[in-house]
């Protein structure tokens, strides 16, 4: 379940230089729902790529911020589930950031049943690249500190 968003202004090629800084060598994507790179000197960020995934919940109450940084066509859909009930969600462009309660039903929904888009790709902070417990967060709290952690970054690189 999306809980909050915001928008940061993304400089050009930034998806492009987030897979120069994996630490293991950037493969393309080939198989399975996502894939995550941790990065060489960011040990709080994680560079997550995937297609559509199933309706789930992470079992863990905690909170994700995601900042999407490549959604090819703006085919996919990050959005809340919970049984038929699905959350109004549209395609999140570059540079939207959003918190996502891993606790709650939630799917990556492609716009295009076929496929052929490639992967979406999302940068994800949180401290070792953990989620943030809901026990000590709340959303609009992990918004902000998100946005200011995300434009640090962008920043260095």
């Amino acid at each position: 379940m999306i809980v909050a968003t915001t928008t940061i202004i993304l400089p050009p090629n930034t998806y492009e230089q987030i897979k120069e800084i994996t630490a293991l060598p950037h493969q393309p994507f080939t198989q399975g729902y996502t894939h995550t790179y941790e990065l060489q000197g960011f040990p709080n960020l994680r560079l997550l790529e995937g297609v559509a995934v199933p309706s789930h919940n992470d079992g863990i109450a905690g909170y994700r911020p995601i900042l999407m940084l490549h959604n090819p066509g703006n085919n996919y859909v990050i959005r809340g589930t919970a049984g038929r009930k699905i959350q109004a969600c549209t395609a999140q462009q570059r540079g939207t950031l959003m918190i996502l309660d891993i606790d709650a039903q939630h799917e990556v929904h492609s716009q295009d049943p076929n496929g052929g888009h490639g992967a979406w790709a999302g940068l994800v902070w949180g401290p070792d690249g953990k989620p943030l417990p809901k026990s000590e967060w709340e959303p609009e709290k992990v918004l902000g500190v998100a946005k200011e952690e995300f434009e640090k970054f962008l920043e260095d690189v």
